[in-house]
């Protein structure tokens, strides 16, 4: 069993080089070969730029609290592979992943396909929640949504968090353009709802919604919830409408069970908080423009000066949008590589902020930036500009 399961994850793991080909046509014809575990359970899909993690993460805890067996498929994983699927809250056990990775394996076998590392992820997520045999699958886009793995479903509900520019040499230059493409996840039967303002992408998301007869909600305000950060609210709220709205699907939704869901939600590496040795730490991804100017009024509110940032950063983002927003907000930094050779070399980010006038320590390895940070004359210790680089920082954090 141990030799088969080291077998299996190492075929997973080889699918890593395979990069970005976007399309349908290989999730359907593998799923076609798995007489179609996708279909098995009702499925609510979450597209977007920012947010999407937690306004799933908190659905997924209401959906639960409400006496359903529910299932929880997000992007990327911060410390552990099974971290991506949850069912009720827990990661996928190894057994139940060696499993489906098998069925996956040998599927992909005899289609004579073989799918990008994300979509074997997400062709295992449909498998394992299909086998737990759950009520409800909340489903995280992972980029995009008109082509994106998850796209294969025909959701019960379609939720679109604020969308920004980002992904842009695969999604579109401009924000119409990529609102088209998070759209495309809505589907006939679907019931649409969407937090964002700007007009042009809800006048987008609203006729894709029309053309569909579509159900369509806006949904302004926010809603108390644990998770740091104002902008969590939104969020929240946009998961709470949600739920009001599937009553009529899941009738054991009650008020109650919205409150006691929110409340029990749990989001890792998003203004995630640590003491050690006196010091305070926290941990964000904040891994886009969109992302590092909502977490701003945080840092200005909530970290006391002097601040120490450890920042790395993935080469396909808006490096100058994220570095603009946060550099000017520290009175140091250490630079590093979180997923290299993906990442932006910690050489270059330490030169930016040189020419900012900020003291800079170069450390491409994130642990040893890490420690550096844990050593340093400044106690308050913000990481971010990258999922990679919170899930690097939880994982030496808890060592």
């Amino acid at each position: 069993m141990i030799s088969d399961n080291v077998s299996n994850l190492a075929w997973l793991d080889s699918l890593q080089g395979s990069g970005i080909r976007p399309g349908l046509g290989r999730m359907r014809a593998l799923l076609r070969a798995l007489k179609h575990p996708e279909k098995a359970v009702p499925g609510i899909i979450v597209a977007g730029t920012n947010g999407k993690g937690s306004t799933s993460a908190t659905l997924a805890s209401i959906l639960q609290q409400s006496g359903y067996r529910t299932a929880l498929y997000t992007s990327p994983h911060l410390v552990d592979l099974r971290e991506r699927w949850l069912i009720d809250g827990e990661p996928i056990d190894a057994e139940s992943l060696d499993r489906a990775i098998s069925r996956l394996q040998i599927a992909s076998s005899k289609a004579s396909i073989l799918p990008t590392y994300f979509e074997a992820l997400t062709l295992l997520a449909f498998i394992a929640f299909s086998d737990a045999q759950c009520d409800v699958a909340v489903l995280e886009v992972g980029m995009g949504g008109r082509l994106d793995a998850t796209n294969v479903v025909r959701p019960l509900a379609a939720l679109i968090t604020p969308i920004g520019l980002d992904h842009t040499e695969y999604l579109g230059n401009t924000i119409r353009k990529i609102a088209r493409e998070k759209a495309g996840v809505i589907h006939r039967g679907a019931i649409v709802l969407t937090s964002n303002e700007d007009p042009a992408i809800v006048e987008v998301i609203r006729r894709r919604a029309a053309q569909f007869d579509c159900p369509f909600h806006l949904v302004t305000g926010t809603h108390p919830t644990p998770l740091q950060g104002e902008f969590q609210g939104q969020n929240v709220a946009l998961a709470v409408r949600a739920a009001e709205e599937l009553r009529s699907r899941f009738p054991a939704i009650t008020s109650e069970s919205i409150e006691r869901g929110v409340a029990a939600t749990r989001w890792r590496g998003r203004l995630e908080r640590f003491r050690r040795d006196g010091r305070e730490i926290w941990v964000d991804g904040c891994h886009n423009a969109h992302a590092a100017l909502a977490i701003a009024p945080f840092i200005d509110a909530n970290l006391a000066r002097p601040r120490l940032l450890v920042f790395g950063i993935m080469a396909d983002k808006d490096i100058a949008g994220v570095v603009g927003t946060l550099f000017p907000r520290f009175d140091a930094i250490v630079t590093t590589e979180p997923y290299p050779p993906r990442s932006v070399p910690s050489e270059d980010l330490a030169r930016i902020a040189g020419t900012m006038g900020i003291p800079v320590i170069d450390e491409p390895d994130p642990n040893r930036a890490l420690q550096l940070a844990l050593q340093h004359e400044i106690r308050c210790v913000f990481v971010g500009g990258s999922l990679y680089l919170a899930g690097a920082a939880i994982a030496f954090l808890e060592r």
